[in-house]
């Protein structure tokens, strides 16, 4: 079952975290909590197959890189405010050791948000100043 995401936790992801409120609160109405039971690998249930960023929020997820090391991710962690990379991170496997709560954001579109957000910032007109009104 799927649950909205909060944009409280959103703020809390990054790089969400840089995001504005607005661009926050519309990002979290496209966003939604998947629960992945005990044993299942998170990866292969994306269904869509487009690069997502996958976060951790609770629970413990054994991940297995190609070198044979592995480590284990603890939702609401430090390391958990970061996506699970399982391209750059070279992940062979991950298996939820309890049943974990994730999110998956599109990267295409998390690139599309920020893009945004920078864009707004630097178009914002400057104020003008009550003497340079005077003729």
């Amino acid at each position: 079952m799927m649950k909205s995401v909060d944009k409280v936790v959103l703020a809390g992801l990054q790089p969400m975290d840089s995001l504005s409120p607005g661009r926050l609160e519309e990002l979290a109405t496209l966003c939604f909590v998947e629960a992945v039971s005990k044993g299942l690998d998170p990866f292969r249930m994306n269904v869509t197959k487009s690069a997502q960023a996958l976060y951790v929020l609770q629970g413990d997820l054994s991940i297995t890189h190609e070198d044979g090391s592995t480590s284990i991710l603890h939702g609401g962690s430090e390391e958990a405010r970061q996506p699970v990379d399982n391209v750059k991170a070279k992940i062979n496997s991950a298996i939820a050791l309890t049943e974990i709560e994730i999110i998956r954001i599109d990267t295409d579109l998390l690139d599309i948000m920020m893009t945004w957000d920078q864009l707004a910032v630097y178009e914002k007109p400057a104020p003008v100043s009550a003497t340079a009104l005077q003729i």
